[in-house]
């Protein structure tokens, strides 16, 4: 753990030594609309592992090779007949790009296409938390938010802060 890192209780150990957060789960009604999404879209890697499982991932990867990037992450998307609980922006799936320049053609791929993809609403990007983002709903209220960060703004420096408010 970073030397630089304020902990919140200093004293406490913990339970679990955790390595790295994997994967989360997400559900869909329609697999295919949403791998169409994921992959043509969104440049991601998709995988059906089940008639109603669909694993996704950054492109880049084959087997035996090193991670394309840090970190490595995997998004399971389970099919359901009816989304029980609709998604808000809050709680979104996020996309690092490479530039400020890629988050604006992003967005305008995103916009263009929207109605081909069965996208809700397509925010317009902007600067906020410490990176210039878009935020964009899918067919299902998946929300995701494609951003760039500054190399010197990404998790590292912000972690390094500590915590901006007591409680």
């Amino acid at each position: 753990m970073s030397e630089t890192l304020a902990r919140k209780h200093p004293g406490a150990v913990s339970q679990v030594a955790p390595r790295a957060i994997l994967r989360g789960t997400m559900v869909a009604t329609d697999l295919a609309a949403t791998r169409r999404m994921l992959e043509e879209l969104m440049g991601l890697e998709t995988v059906l592992r089940a008639p109603d499982r669909l694993l996704v991932r950054e492109r880049g990867h084959r087997a035996g090779e090193a991670k394309h990037a840090d970190p490595y992450w995997v998004l399971e998307v389970r099919r359901v007949d009816e989304v029980a609980v609709p998604q808000e922006m809050l709680n979104h799936w996020g996309v690092e790009l490479t530039s400020q320049a890629e988050v604006d053609r992003a967005y305008e791929t995103c916009a263009a296409h929207a109605e081909r993809f069965e996208l809700g609403r397509v925010q317009k990007p902007r600067f906020r938390n410490n990176s210039y983002a878009f935020y964009f709903v899918d067919r299902d209220s998946n929300w995701w938010e494609m951003e760039y960060r500054e190399p010197d703004l990404v998790y590292t420096a912000l972690r390094a802060r500590g915590d901006a408010v007591e409680d």
